[in-house]
């Protein structure tokens, strides 16, 4: 690295750390102080888990303190000394500072949503996060029977996202357009050749199926791609975009896809781009894994591991408008009272108010 970039690298942190000294120094007036060790910048989970609950919990009273990745140590030091945080939030163990040997001088919670402790790189440390945590957030069932293995204060609190309430064009109304919107489908091989099964299938019942794909960053010659083309089947590859337009070009498709083969990570997933979908009232079709026979009902979505039970039920929402609106509509509803930014800072909120309300250290 240039001496130029180190110096605007290093310019950068200190600017973050000096922007945030006003909100740690207002924040020690308030009843209840907790800080957010981000694993990543304001993308994906680290968005969704970190900063939007600390807004959620600012609006109910709190001060929070949301700790940018970048800075170094020393700097995390410096705000958190000045903050005076009564709970620290580690969202993740993938940035090498939200380790136990860096937070365990206040009491903290570890708040995780994917199956990390199968990485051999991450699983001692988690394991270490979960033992000394006061307790442990995390985003599904299979997350929390491995917490639960070291922690007396696991709770699942599925990954929620904002509301946008966009004008969208009601689902029955789009052109016949299936995607599944995986931002890279080449590598989830399994649940790849399970939706290029399901497509062709799709195809020999009926005409005019198109599939839609995001991410796509391999050959147009792919084999699969071939077959499904052989059998009837339009392919639209798409790149990766920002969220607003994903959102957009996703309020067009009539189905969603959201297939899991149950094997390595994947175990750990949750909803995922389900919650595209539902923001944009694109019907659901997903694998019977995880949690997702706990959110979607008969009426809202599909549930099912059975290819031909895809195969049949894609067809009949392509071919049932009505059904379609239907289906979207439901699970949109569905969504605003229990997958909302506002229903997971209100469960953190509940959760972390009864860790505060005892001892927060854990028992050791």
């Amino acid at each position: 690295m240039s001496l130029l970039a180190t110096l605007r690298r290093t310019g950068g942190r200190l600017a973050r750390e000096a922007a945030l000294y006003p909100a740690a120094l207002r924040g020690r007036r308030a009843a209840r102080r907790i800080a957010f060790l981000p694993s990543d910048a304001r993308v994906q989970s680290s968005m969704l888990r970190a900063y939007n609950i600390a807004g959620e919990l600012d609006k109910r009273g709190w001060a929070t303190l949301v700790v940018p990745k970048q800075l170094t140590l020393e700097q995390r030091r410096r705000l958190l000394a000045v903050f005076r945080p009564e709970l620290v939030v580690v969202q993740q163990c993938r940035h090498p500072l939200n380790r136990l040997a860096h937070v365990r001088e206040w009491p903290f919670v570890l708040d995780i949503d994917d199956a990390d402790f199968l990485d051999p790189a991450l699983a001692d440390a988690l394991e270490d996060m979960a033992r000394h945590a006061s307790g442990v957030i995390c985003g599904s069932r299979y997350i929390r029977d491995w917490a639960a293995q070291f922690s007396g204060n696991a709770v699942v609190i599925w990954t929620t996202a904002p509301i946008t309430l966009r004008p969208v064009v009601e689902a029955g109304r789009r052109e016949p357009i299936v995607t599944w919107a995986q931002s890279s489908p080449l590598g989830y091989p399994g649940e790849l050749a399970f939706v290029a099964e399901v497509m062709r299938g799709v195809a020999r019942l009926r005409g005019g199926v198109r599939l839609r794909l995001y991410g796509w960053d391999g050959s147009r010659d792919h084999p699969l791609l071939d077959a499904m083309a052989g059998d009837g089947v339009k392919v639209e590859l798409l790149p990766l975009m920002p969220y607003e337009a994903f959102i957009a070009s996703l309020s067009t498709a009539a189905v969603g896809l959201s297939p899991i083969v149950p094997e390595g990570f994947s175990r750990g997933k949750s909803f995922g781009k389900i919650l595209a979908y539902l923001d944009a009232r694109v019907p659901v079709v997903c694998s019977d894994e995880v949690d997702h026979q706990l959110f979607f009902t008969r009426q809202s979505g599909v549930v099912s591991n059975d290819p031909e039970e895809w195969i049949a039920e894609i067809a009949r929402l392509l071919d049932e408008p009505s059904a379609r609106t239907a289906m979207a509509e439901a699970a949109y509803a569905d969504y605003t009272r229990r997958l909302s930014t506002n229903t997971g800072g209100r469960l953190t909120f509940e959760y972390l108010s009864g860790l505060l309300g005892r001892e927060t250290r854990p028992a050791v």
